[in-house]
C-alpha cells in the first residue's frame, strides 16, 4: 500500500503553491488569495497542526516545508474545485467511500491506510479532500481530452489548472513561500525575507 496515496497525490498532480509577483494584492491574515476568495492563515495553521498531531509532534513544531506543501495542496484543491464546478463535474460521497475502502483493503486496515497518508503529510481528517481531488482530476482529464491517454489527460488537467491560476492571479503570502503556477507548487520564501536585515545605518 506504500505507494497508493503517493500516486493519489501525484495523480492529483498538484502538491502546490504560488508565484508571488507582488505583495500588494495580499489581504491581511491571508495565506493565499485566489481571485475574490482566500485561504486564511488560521485555516492553514489548523491543517498543519492536524498533521503534526497525527504525526505525534507538538502543534508548534517548526516545519516550513510541510507548511508550504500544505498550503500548496489547499490552493490546488480550491483551483480544481472551481474548475470541476465550471465543467459540471460532481464527485459523490459514494465514490470517495469506495476509494477509501479500496485503500483500506490494500493496506490491511484503516489505521495502516491512515498511517501511510500521515507519512506523506496528510492528516486522517484530510484524506477525503485528497481523494476528492484525485477523482476530480481523473474526471476532468476525461472531459478535457476524451480520447487521450492517461498521460495526455493529466497534462490537459495540469494546463487547465495552471491557466485558472493565472486567471485568478493566485498569490501566496511571502511568509510561506512563492506560488509557481507553472509547477503548481509553493517555492522558497523570497530572498528578501529570508535574509536578515542589515544592522548598518
Amino acid at each position: 500500500m506504500t505507494g497508493v496515496p503517493r500516486r493519489v497525490l501525484v495523480a492529483a498532480m498538484l502538491g502546490a503553491v504560488l508565484v508571488l509577483s507582488a505583495c500588494g494584492g495580499q489581504q491581511p491574515g491571508s495565506a493565499a488569495t485566489l481571485g475574490d476568495s482566500r485561504i486564511t492563515e488560521q485555516q492553514l495553521t489548523a491543517q498543519v497542526q492536524e498533521i503534526f498531531t497525527a504525526q505525534g509532534l507538538p502543534v508548534d513544531t517548526a516545519d516550513a516545508t510541510l507548511t508550504s506543501s500544505t498550503l500548496g495542496r489547499m490552493i490546488v484543491i480550491d483551483l480544481v474545485d472551481t474548475l470541476a464546478e465550471r465543467e459540471g463535474i460532481v464527485i459523490t460521497q459514494g465514490r470517495i467511500d469506495e476509494q477509501i475502502a479500496s485503500y483500506v483493503a490494500q493496506a490491511g486496515d484503516q489505521p495502516s491506510m491512515e498511517a501511510t497518508f500521515v507519512q506523506q503529510g496528510v492528516a486522517p481528517s484530510q484524506i477525503e479532500s485528497v481523494i476528492r481531488l484525485n477523482l476530480q482530476a481523473q474526471d476532468l482529464g476525461v472531459k478535457l481530452d476524451p480520447s487521450g491517454t492517461a498521460e495526455a489527460q493529466g497534462a490537459a488537467v495540469f494546463a487547465a489548472v495552471t491557466a485558472l491560476s493565472d486567471e485568478l492571479e493566485v498569490t501566496a503570502s511571502p511568509r510561506f513561500g512563492t506560488w509557481d503556477p507553472a509547477t503548481l507548487q509553493v517555492g522558497p520564501v523570497p530572498d528578501d525575507l529570508s535574509t536578515p536585515p542589515s544592522l548598518e545605518q
